[in-house]
């Protein structure tokens, strides 16, 4: 009986004029997806070869010396743009691009205590000061570029919604309720079969769109996806779907509640209207408000004076005498590298208190949006996709990892020169010597497969949750209706 109230329900969506205007609808909106996603990729690309070869020339000319690697570092990481950004342009454009590994920016003519100078830099470490500032307000949904996000949460949601209406109360007007319940079925499986025709339907059209989105990109030689990326993107059509069907037991629910179509509409669209369009941007802008970064600036040389730590190593005698390279080690020698690992590490912890500031803040106030499912698909999406800002915070771990190893790796190839006092990180305690530019460790920012689904499936949950909770009651609301 299930399966016959499916076919029946699917029949009638599928010869409905609603159902051609939105395969219509849906299928224009991926075209232009597509189209205007061809050439912005191909400009991001070209910029991203760009930055790398400038990365690697820096590299590379800096290789002539192994201390001008400790104290230039790396240069620029720029983060990697997504293969499926068409999916989730998300808010790329309020997000930092790249994490910048260079000098400390700062120099110190110390007094030695015989009448000279010894001239210090300090040695690279990560920035992230730097940086426009994040708002937590940028942070959330802002359609002004079509892409899936756009087409699921706004375009399919609102179509949920018409298809669903006058799923019952539609039918109490008419009478046609009274006579298919006056047969030997139940009600949970009417309300099933006709839950289940309504997702097959959309899901067509959804599919139909995804499918010619696709293949455009495909013939235009843009789409170039690897395993890894197919099964991201299958995994973004299983969330738009749990979406749709958020919306469908909504509107089956609000169907259940009252008699008249005309009402079960209005309702709907009131309903619609604050949890797709005023939620995510009330939400946003209130949290941003609230919830500022406790540092309004980032670390400077200015603070280490401030802060004593000059002070302090320079009552051990810092300015005592100058490093030298004698073997083994002076005390001066060792005193300076102290120093200037300390302040390297003063510094670094500076600049992520920073960072965790606006991380923060931006977390609680995606915590706080999370009551608008189009928040929550959202933020799924752009994770499975690698945008927005779960991607930047992987991004922000491929760089510290990779820091660690640039560390390891300086500190590998001065012991492999027995000319060195080995002192890290000062000069006369490190090699001068050149290094291979192929031994060097080059950044590669990817996103991983694991990351991304693990950071969808808080979101997938509660998406899941929001089906659970809208269905059950759409369940037992129409259990108890009069017919």
């Amino acid at each position: 009986m299930l399966w016959h109230i499916v076919k029946r329900e699917l029949f009638e969506q599928v010869n409905s004029l609603r159902f051609a205007l939105a395969m219509l609808l849906t299928v224009f909106l991926m075209l232009v997806n597509a189209v205007g996603h061809i050439d912005e990729y191909k400009t991001q690309q070209s910029e991203y070869g760009q930055q790398v070869s400038a990365y690697s020339a820096s590299l590379e000319q800096n290789s002539s010396n192994l201390y001008k690697l400790v104290l230039d570092g790396p240069g620029e990481l720029h983060k990697k743009p997504s293969s499926l950004a068409f999916c989730a342009h998300g808010s790329e454009n309020n997000l930092p691009k790249f994490a910048s590994g260079k000098r400390a920016g700062w120099g110190w003519n110390a007094d030695i205590i015989d009448g000279n100078t010894y001239n210090v830099s300090g040695i690279w470490r990560l920035k992230y000061s730097g940086f426009p500032p994040i708002k937590a307000k940028d942070m959330f949904p802002v359609f002004l570029k079509i892409d899936w996000i756009l087409i699921i949460s706004n375009v399919l949601s609102f179509l949920a919604l018409v298809f669903t209406f006058d799923a019952i109360s539609g039918e109490v007007e008419h009478g046609t309720l009274r006579l298919t319940l006056s047969n030997a079925v139940a009600r949970r499986t009417v309300l099933t079969g006709k839950f289940l025709s309504c997702l097959i339907s959309l899901g067509t059209v959804f599919m139909s769109g995804v499918l010619v989105n696709l293949l455009l990109l495909y013939l235009s030689g843009t789409l170039q996806l690897n395993p890894q990326e197919w099964s991201r993107i299958g995994g973004i059509f299983v969330v738009g779907l749990m979406y749709i069907a958020v919306f469908i037991a909504l509107g089956f629910l609000i169907s259940t509640l009252v008699n008249n179509a005309s009402t079960s509409l209005v309702i709907l669209l009131l309903i619609w209207v604050i949890w797709v369009i005023l939620v995510p941007s009330m939400l946003g802008t209130v949290m941003s408000g609230l919830n500022q970064p406790s540092i309004r600036r980032g670390p400077s040389p200015v603070y280490f004076r401030r802060s004593g730590l000059q002070e302090r190593y320079i009552a051990r005698g810092l300015e005592d005498e100058a490093p030298t390279r004698e073997r083994p080690p002076t005390p001066a020698t060792l005193l300076w590298a102290e120093f200037l690992n300390a302040e390297a590490r003063e510094g670094a912890r500076l600049h992520r208190v920073y960072l965790n500031a606006q991380i923060d803040q931006i977390q609680i106030a995606r915590e706080f949006n999370r009551i608008s499912p189009t928040a929550i698909v959202q933020y799924a999406i752009e994770s499975l996709a690698g945008t927005g800002f779960q991607r930047h915070l992987n991004f922000l771990e491929n760089v510290e990892r990779y820091a660690d190893v640039f560390n390891d790796f300086l500190i590998s190839a001065d012991r492999s020169d027995p000319d060195s006092p080995h002192v890290p990180f000062v000069r006369e305690g490190m090699s001068a010597k050149p290094v291979s530019f192929e031994s060097i460790p080059k950044f590669q920012d990817n996103v991983r497969l694991g990351d991304a689904f693990k950071g969808a499936i808080l979101d997938v949950i509660l998406l899941l949750l929001f089906f659970v909770v809208l269905f059950a009651t759409a369940h037992i609301s129409f259990q108890r209706k009069e017919i």
